[in-house]
């Protein structure tokens, strides 16, 4: 049985930053997909979305059904 499929999420972006973070995977050896969660992450540990979060009970998503 394979895995279900991961959401997906599209975005446009520049072409001056499409060619910067796909010469800084293959530097770092990693991918954009991996950067761009990296970048995600990042931004929802900042304070003001972790307040957002918690007023609006956004940790509880996965309770919701």
């Amino acid at each position: 049985m394979s895995k279900p499929a991961k959401p997906q999420i599209r975005v446009y972006i520049s072409e001056e930053t499409d060619r910067l973070l796909k010469a800084l995977a293959g530097i770092k050896d990693s991918s954009v997909n991996a950067i761009v969660n990296e970048a995600i992450d990042a931004w929802l540990q900042e304070a003001e979305q972790k307040e957002v979060i918690q007023k609006f009970n956004l940790d509880r998503l996965d309770e919701v059904d």
